[in-house]
């Protein structure tokens, strides 16, 4: 009796000592300068992840201000004629890469690929990704966690729309069937 006894009580404590609460995640939340808060669609999806439209130059600044390292962009090359945003984020000592995705008709293995490999490389920095209203950041993120992340379609799905996915969801929902 004294053996089933210390048996249950050892299997108990060997319980409890797997179910401590793990350790709260101690990096501060990130401090959004006001400036940035006002691109148009701003989100904040994930602790080092911040996404929306167009950002103007004085956005740009407040980006950096905000801490962010590197500027995805996914407009198209004749959405961008006007505006020398590559120019803003180099000013401003933020890392820009430029990936154009038109619209539907962009969203495809390739592109992906290289929206991956640029997420990849800058895992440990805090992205601002956008192109005019961050559709295209919410499709290509679907697309990526299904296609390289192993995530199911319904969770890409979800997860593209914190990032912003909206009239390209009916394409995604093909390409992530097929």
């Amino acid at each position: 009796m004294k053996l089933v006894n210390l048996l249950i009580v050892s299997s108990l404590a060997l319980g409890l000592l797997g179910c401590t609460p793990e350790k709260a995640d101690e990096t501060p939340p990130m401090k959004i300068a006001e400036g940035a808060s006002a691109i148009y669609n701003f989100a904040h999806p994930a602790p080092n992840h911040l996404v929306g439209g167009q950002p103007e130059q004085d956005e740009v600044a407040a980006l950096a201000d905000s801490g962010v390292d590197a500027i995805i962009n996914l407009r198209s090359h004749a959405e961008m004629t006007d505006i020398p945003e590559a120019q803003w984020a180099t000013a401003n000592q933020i890392a820009y890469f430029h990936i154009p995705v038109s619209g539907a008709e962009d969203l495809n293995r390739e592109t992906v690929r290289v929206f991956h490999e640029t997420m990849q490389h800058n895992q440990d920095k805090t992205l601002f990704m956008h192109c005019a209203s961050s559709n295209r950041v919410g499709a290509l993120m679907a697309l990526r966690a299904a296609w390289y992340q192993d995530v199911s379609a319904a969770d890409a799905l979800e997860l593209g729309e914190r990032y912003g996915l909206t009239s390209l969801r009916e394409r995604v929902e093909e390409l992530l069937n097929n």
